[in-house]
């Protein structure tokens, strides 16, 4: 279904492949011109491995669910350590619940299975509200992007 429809172009995907796996475009904000900036990122389950840059988007193509790629910039390594430091953040938010239930609950099943389920269920709930908000790159367009990117002069910027 994602295809390359040329070089800097391709159809984005939402919810396809493995949970939280593969290509994403986080924090899109819209510019004034009608493009899109976003940051783009290989991830694994939703935790963000390795930061492709910030990509500037426009929508194209027929139906209007294609986007072209307009520039690509190199990643900032302060955003890129904050995206991790988020991550980080939201797993042990999530995983409070059940460390409060053990710690402070011992030998109280019900409030024990409480926090536990409350737990999984906001991991749970929240990859799969993830999984089907955040668009992702078909990871043939993104390494052609990044390739096209290595071998201009200006290195993408």
């Amino acid at each position: 279904m994602s295809s390359v429809t040329n070089e800097s172009s391709f159809e984005p995907s939402r919810g396809e492949g493995p949970v939280g796996t593969g290509v994403h475009v986080l924090r899109r904000t819209p510019g004034p011109d009608g493009t899109t900036t976003g940051d783009v990122w290989l991830t694994l389950l939703f935790v963000p491995v390795v930061p492709f840059g910030e990509w500037t988007l426009e929508r194209g193509g027929a139906a209007g669910s294609a986007w072209r790629v307009m520039q690509v910039v190199r990643p900032r390594l302060a955003r890129s350590a904050a995206w991790v430091a988020a991550g980080i953040g939201a797993l042990v938010v999530s995983l409070l619940p059940a460390y409060v239930a053990i710690v402070f609950f011992m030998g109280s099943k019900p409030v024990e299975l409480g926090g536990l389920f409350s737990s999984a269920g906001a991991i749970v709930g929240a990859l799969g509200w993830l999984d089907q908000t955040r668009e992702r790159v078909p990871l043939r367009a993104a390494a052609r992007l990044l390739i096209r990117r290595a071998k201009s002069p200006a290195g993408g910027s």
